[in-house]
């Protein structure tokens, strides 16, 4: 079995030394639905403390994935959303490349995957509809999701920057599952991150990393953890409801992700639009 570590910038404050209450920039908000924690890494000391590069870290840690009710929907996919938007500023003329990563046959590597089959992709509008691009706040956004490396023999960071360089995006948003050693928040929290992501980096299998220099573009990082790390280091623990909670939290995702970037559609809108 493959050694976990938790990529969870929340999860390596809790086990410092350092109080996590006391972490100077630190901030958590509370809504009916989630708890946001937002979390700066600036300084070199911080940057080898947390083994995490420098950015910004904000968790959305959740009551529950599975079955919650539509209120809840809506009040997460907003908070994502809002905080997405404050962490780039894209404008509606700018292209957006999202990144699904993972392996959709296996449970809990299908996240991204899951949720690129959900984001609307509008970038053919630009030749057929420019006005809808130029005037009507959407972004040209394409999607792609991009198997892992055993099964393709394509580093996931080749493929994307192979895109990158095509079609110049303003924005690259990689979504990947992620890996905790906290069984409250196996499936049940989402990380945002400003900052690069590496495939596999959660089950000492890490590809070589995504980055915002190797993309020479801006780019976002989510995902959540499906996989667990437990006492015996030869056990992965998943819970049974792991399905359910991936598909959940790919539409959470997905839904977050549109309307951040398409500032007039709502879930309702978003669901005509999907289905």
């Amino acid at each position: 079995m493959q050694k976990l570590k938790t990529t969870l910038l929340i999860d390596s404050l809790e086990a410092s030394e350092q109080s996590f209450r006391h972490f100077k920039k630190s901030k958590i908000t509370k809504t009916s639905a989630c708890t946001v924690t937002e979390v700066t890494v600036s300084t070199d000391e911080e940057q080898k403390y947390f083994n995490k590069e420098k950015g910004s870290y904000i968790t959305v840690e959740m009551k529950r994935v599975c079955k919650i009710t539509d209120t809840e929907f809506e009040t997460i996919t907003d908070t994502i959303a809002g905080i997405i938007k404050s962490l780039v500023k894209i404008t509606e003329k700018q292209r957006v490349l999202v990144v699904g990563i993972g392996n959709r046959d296996i449970t809990a590597d299908s996240l991204g995957p899951k949720t690129v089959d959900r984001i609307i992709v509008t970038r053919g509008l630009e030749k057929t509809c420019p006005e809808l691009i130029s005037n009507d706040g959407f972004c040209s956004v394409a999607a792609i999701a991009s198997n892992v490396f055993g099964t393709t023999g394509i580093e996931s960071a080749e493929l994307i920057a192979g895109i990158s360089n095509q079609i110049k995006p303003a924005l690259v948003i990689v979504v990947d599952a992620l890996a905790t050693n906290s069984l409250q928040r196996l499936c049940k929290t989402i990380q945002i991150s400003n900052t690069s992501l590496t495939p596999g980096g959660g089950v000492s299998n890490a590809r070589t990393s995504i980055t915002p220099e190797g993309l020479e573009t801006k780019m976002l990082s989510i995902g959540m953890p499906t996989v667990l790390e437990t006492d015996n280091e030869d056990v992965i623990s998943v819970l049974s409801s792991v399905h359910i909670a991936t598909d959940t939290a790919a539409k959470l995702i997905a839904f977050s992700v549109n309307k951040a970037l398409h500032h007039n559609m709502n879930t309702e809108q978003i669901l005509k639009f999907l289905y």
